[in-house]
């Protein structure tokens, strides 16, 4: 299907051009070149999106819940508004279909590294799952790389090695916000015949990754939800191509980052900065602005462009053209200064009037600096995104990436079925300043007079909720926090290094302790290893860790330290290793506060109440006003908390001895939260117990002490204190299980 711009469409164009003219100011107005025809770039494709009655207030739109039937992939050659358009994927996604409602779409064009084959996704009908798909240029010879039965696969790079990488929702999990299906990056082989064979997952994570790049370097950038507990983020990651040493390249920890903006379709520029898209979490139209990351610095290293919006509303609409979906080019006949162009897609409409307006995208052309903004094509029935120049990777910026060969002890960790990898930090009071938490205290003199107040590391595991599973209780929790489970523990050195073995391919995060077992500082992202995977951290949220992962160093230093160090990694015992040090109490522990449905379990906090406490803290006569016992009424609906649970998350059922009233269990953690304090019979987060107001009973004779006099958690025999712990610190969750 081939057509030039129609009349009527060149009119639409001009008028277009027309409307942006408010742009000039921050664009710049020098006398733009000739559009790219001249340079002899011959083609780029795009995809028409069938949108414009549909456009939503959300930035990520990465799962593919929404759907545009009649949305197509086309070849716009030479690049220029008169250039000759081509419909490639009409065939596909029209094909015996009479109704437009069922057309199929195509989406995420990526051009083959020879310039000759297009990959992408595809969903050839309403009712379909989006694949994988390639075929060349003029759309012909189309092959199927995907075809499992679950799950959407999307947004596919071709790796330097043969490989594909791609994001899927197949893994079958269910986003910690939004419960939607959460797309993960997935790695496979070409098969004889080119389909994918052994694809296996290589990001792990609760909420979306997507918009996966391969830069230069054979990194992959990419686009990451981040939502564990109260932060909302969406920062851009970068990871090798086999899933190991994944790390926050900017966005996360970042000066200039409140979390409201989200960074999304990472392109690579001739100095190997990032280009990407810009935008606020709720940005109508999944529009923004386009900004550029010299990754070069660690710190303030964003600089915009285009005009930076802000967040969209019907009180506050400024009015600005949105962007998205940048991709570099160059112009080889420009001036120096000149040669790097940028594609984009961008709606000029300005959105100020307070009602819900349509865009128009189209794609134009940029100066690398946003200035000489020009339209090369626009049809205003549709919305063209995701432009890519039709070239040769050595021609495009950035030009072919390295290969970076699989990680040696992760190959033969996937070879000998292995389920572990080690984690290794040097200093875990060596931290970034701007997370909003704590800052343990090295010199801290501990009760048994060991030095630093970092005493332990826990490690936590995710526990993902099904496409399909029962929500029963899931949501309730007196933190953003979802379901965990406590996987293991390790000691911290007194030097406040760790080495500690952890499950493989699964979301982790960890939490360092104090020596009473409570958490000090929350690690707040998901982290993973790859089977055999000796992940190396010189410090929690410090840029020189980004440094690292970018420039592909090795530890530096003495490596018969580091090697020895390694030599005495700690297991966590989420297993049962032979003759590895643990501690008794470190095993696979799901932790509920009470289930109905078995109310007989043993390790829930409710029955640890039912054996310790509710002798005195009884439904007839609380002491210190405090019930633990549940009532007859508590067991009647399942997916009700029970009034125990109530009183302690909520209700502000403690009076201080200051006289203020907070809850029992605090979304601060045990060291914060006086159900601890009782326990203990003193203040945990301060040794002038300001706060503490004990229950007419010194509650340290329920427990165990050790060999100085104080209360261990991890003995034995204070296992049911541990749970009280475990359960604050990992948010208060009502269940921690899934399907219930």
């Amino acid at each position: 299907m081939k057509n030039t711009l129609t009349r009527k469409q060149k009119i639409s164009a001009e008028l277009l051009v027309g409307l942006f003219n408010f742009l000039l100011a921050a664009c710049g107005t020098t006398p733009p070149d000739d559009v790219l025809q001249k340079s002899g770039q011959a083609a780029i494709v795009f995809v028409k999106e069938n949108s414009r009655e549909n456009n939503s207030n959300n930035a990520m739109k990465s799962n593919r819940d929404e759907f545009y039937p009649g949305s197509d992939i086309f070849i716009l050659s030479p690049i220029a508004p008169t250039g000759e358009l081509t419909n490639l994927t009409a065939q596909y996604t029209r094909a015996n279909i009479n109704d437009p409602r069922n057309y199929g779409a195509a989406a995420d064009p990526e051009v083959s590294y020879d310039g000759k084959k297009i990959l992408f996704s595809m969903k050839v009908n309403r009712n379909a799952r989006w694949r994988i798909y390639e075929m060349n240029i003029d759309g012909g010879n189309l092959v199927q790389l995907t075809d499992q039965a679950e799950g959407d696969d999307m947004d596919p790079v071709y790796l330097p090695n043969g490989q594909i990488m791609f994001a899927s929702t197949r893994s079958g999990i269910v986003d910690e916000y939004e419960r939607r299906a959460s797309p993960l990056l997935h790695v496979g082989d070409r098969g004889p015949n080119g389909k994918l064979v052994n694809v296996r997952q290589t990001s792990f994570n609760q909420s979306h990754d997507a918009n996966p790049m391969v830069h230069s370097s054979g990194k992959i950038f990419y686009s990451r939800w981040e939502h564990l507990g109260n932060p909302n983020k969406f920062p851009m990651f970068v990871i090798n191509p086999d899933g190991t040493r994944k790390f926050v390249m900017y966005g996360n920890h970042s000066p200039r980052e409140s979390g409201s903006r989200v960074f999304l379709e990472p392109r690579e520029l001739s100095d190997g900065g990032i280009v990407c898209s810009v935008m606020e979490r709720n940005s109508p139209f999944e529009g923004g602005a386009i900004a550029v990351i010299d990754i070069s610095k660690s710190d303030d290293n964003l600089t915009f462009i285009t005009p930076e919006t802000s967040p969209f509303n019907n009180t506050n609409r400024p009015s600005r053209a949105v962007f998205k979906t940048p991709h570099p080019i160059i112009d080889p006949t420009a001036s120096n200064e000149r040669k790097e162009k940028i594609l984009v897609a961008m709606s000029p409409f300005p959105v100020n009037t307070g009602e819900e307006e349509q865009v128009d995208y189209g794609i134009y052309v940029m100066d690398k600096d946003g200035k000489n903004l020009r339209l090369i094509y626009n049809d205003p029935g549709y919305n063209e995104i995701d432009p890519v120049p039709v070239l040769p990777r050595e021609k495009v910026p950035g030009g072919v990436p390295q290969v970076i060969p699989m990680d040696a002890n992760v190959q033969a960790g996937l070879a000998s079925g292995r389920e572990t990898g080690i984690f290794f930090d040097g200093n875990v009071y060596d931290r970034a300043p701007n997370d909003g938490q704590m800052r343990p205290d090295p010199n801290f003199t501990n009760s048994d007079g060991v030095k630093g107040q970092a005493r332990y590391l826990r490690i936590l595991e995710a526990i993902p909720l099904p496409v399909d599973g029962n929500r029963r209780g899931a949501s309730i929790g007196n933190t953003n926090l979802e379901k965990q489970r406590a996987v293991g523990y390790a000691p911290i050195r007194p030097d406040g290094s760790f080495s500690v073995e952890v499950p493989a391919n699964r979301s982790l995060h960890m939490q360092t302790l104090d020596e009473n077992g409570m958490m000090l500082v929350n690690q707040i992202t998901w982290v993973q290893v790859m089977p055999g995977e000796q992940r190396l951290c010189t410090g929690c949220h410090d840029s020189h860790d980004r440094d690292k992962i970018i420039n592909d160093l090795q530890i530096q230093g003495d490596k018969t330290v580091f090697n020895t160090a390694l030599g005495k990694v700690y297991d966590s015992g989420f297993h049962n290793a032979v003759n590895v040090l643990a501690h008794p109490a470190a095993r696979p522990d799901t932790v509920d506060f009470f289930d109905k449905l078995r109310p007989n379990r043993s390790n829930t906090v409710q029955a640890v109440f039912n054996a310790r406490c509710i002798s005195c803290h009884s439904a007839a006569s609380p002491a210190g006003g405090l019930r633990l016992e549940l009532l007859t009424s508590d067991l009647s609906n399942p997916d009700e908390p029970t009034s125990v649970y109530e009183l302690l998350t909520g209700g502000n059922g403690y009076r201080t001895a200051r006289n203020a009233q907070i809850n029992y269990a605090t979304e601060a953690g045990a060291r914060r939260s006086p159900l601890a304090w009782v326990m203990y019979h003193r203040q945990l987060n301060n040794a002038n117990n300001e706060d503490f107001r004990p229950l007419n009973y010194n509650h340290t004779q329920l427990w165990a002490k050790d060999q100085y006099n104080r209360i261990d958690p991890f003995l034995p025999q204070n296992r049911d204190l541990l749970t009280l712990i475990e359960w604050i610190d990992a948010g208060t969750q009502y269940s921690n299980t899934t399907g219930y």
